[in-house]
C-alpha cells in the first residue's frame, strides 16, 4: 500500500467503443455522440444493467482543439454552479477515419441535463461542431486525456480512487493498438476468471512516460488484477 494517501497522475487512455449519434435532448445544431455499451470486453455488464435510463459515456464534439487548460478551467467553473455532479475529460474520437475533438462526459444522472451542460460550456467559451450529414455511428477509437487518482496496491499496480471498478498496471514498453488488441485476445483465450474490459494508456511521471493497461471489472479485487496482469506480462515481448 502506498504510504501516501493517493497517487495523482495525468495521462491518456486509448480504447475502442461503439458510438452512436444522439438526436434528442441536445442543443440544436450540435453534434453529440454516445457510447451505449462503454465496456465492450465485459459482456456481463449489459445483462447486469439491462435498462439504463441515464447517459453512460457522452461525447460533446467541439469545433476545434481546445487546450487542457481551456477544458479544465471551463469544467472547474461549471462545477461551481451546475446542478449535478459530472466528470469531464478532453479527447479525440476517430470514427470511420474521421477525427473529432471531444469533451467526454460521465456521471450525468439524466439525459435531460445534456443540453443544459452544453449551454454551460458555451457560456465558458467552448464552441460545438455541427452534426455532419447522416448519423455517424459504429466502432470508434477514442483517446481520452485525463487525470488519474489512484491507490497503489503493489508496485506498479493501482486501483482508481474515483472509478472503483477500474484498475491499472504498468507495462515495460509502448504497445500500438493492433499489438494490444492481439495480446488482449490471447490473454482472454487463456483466462478462466470473470470477464473484463481492457484499454491501453500511459501516465506522465518523473518528466517521462510510463505505459500502462487499464482493466475494468465491477468487482475489482487485487488478486483478480494481479492475475490478469501476469497473463499480459507473459505475452509482452
Amino acid at each position: 500500500m502506498n504510504p501516501l494517501p493517493f497517487t495523482e497522475r495525468y495521462g491518456n487512455l486509448l480504447k475502442q467503443e461503439e458510438l452512436r449519434t444522439l438526436e434528442d435532448q441536445i442543443l440544436p445544431n450540435t453534434f453529440v455522440l454516445e457510447a451505449p455499451e462503454p465496456f465492450p470486453g465485459f459482456y456481463d455488464y449489459y445483462s447486469d444493467h439491462p435498462v439504463e435510463s441515464k447517459p453512460l459515456y457522452v461525447y460533446f464534439v467541439v469545433k476545434q482543439l481546445y487546450t487542457l487548460e481551456q477544458v479544465t478551467r471551463a469544467t472547474q467553473n461549471i462545477r461551481r454552479y451546475f446542478q449535478s455532479e459530472f466528470d469531464a475529460a478532453a479527447g479525440v474520437v476517430n470514427i470511420y477515419n474521421k477525427e473529432y475533438d471531444v469533451i467526454r462526459i460521465r456521471h450525468l444522472p439524466d439525459y435531460s441535463l445534456i443540453s443544459e451542460l452544453q449551454a454551460c460550456y458555451m457560456d465558458e467559451g467552448i464552441e460545438f461542431r455541427k452534426k455532419p450529414g447522416g448519423r455517424p455511428e459504429g466502432p470508434a477509437l477514442i483517446r481520452i486525456k485525463k487525470f488519474f487518482i489512484m491507490d497503489e496496491m503493489h508496485p506498479g499496480v493501482y486501483f482508481d480512487v474515483v472509478e472503483k471498478d477500474h484498475g491499472y498496471f504498468t507495462i515495460p514498453k509502448y504497445l500500438n493498438w493492433k499489438y494490444f488488441e492481439d495480446i488482449t485476445k490471447k490473454v482472454k483465450y487463456n483466462w478462466e476468471g470473470s470477464d473484463f474490459d481492457a484499454a491501453i494508456g500511459h501516465f506522465h511521471v518523473n518528466f517521462g512516460i510510463q505505459d500502462m493497461i487499464r482493466i475494468y471489472n465491477p468487482d475489482m479485487q487485487v488478486d483478480f488484477l494481479m492475475a490478469v496482469r501476469k497473463l499480459y506480462m507473459d505475452r509482452i515481448k
